[in-house]
């Protein structure tokens, strides 16, 4: 009685693309999903970028406004102005007003 012997040369085979397929499949899903992640990362970076640089040229306008109040306030002094802490007002009415009758 001869025994048949069963061929699994092709099973293994089989088996073996199925895996490789299945593996590189996974690899790939994988790669997307963190290109993906990366894409989302880069963009929200470059938001906060964009919002930094708004934020940083407000601060540059300001500290340019500080400085010409400084140098204004430095050449006023210069001049022999002094800042006046106590201020009288004159209330004068109607009826004492120089008119330009003709």
């Amino acid at each position: 009685m001869k025994m048949k012997k069963k061929k699994s040369g092709p099973k293994i085979f089989f088996f073996a693309i199925i895996t490789t397929i299945a593996i590189l499949g996974g690899f790939y899903i994988y790669q997307i999903s963190e290109l993906s992640h990366t894409s989302y990362l880069a963009s929200q970076k470059e938001s906060e970028i964009k919002e930094i640089k708004k934020e940083n040229s407000g601060l540059k306008l300001s500290i340019s406004k500080n400085k010409n109040l400084a140098i204004i306030e430095e050449k006023v002094k210069e001049q022999g102005y002094n800042q006046e802490t106590m201020i009288n007002y004159v209330i004068v009415t109607d009826n004492n007003l120089a008119s330009n009758q003709r």
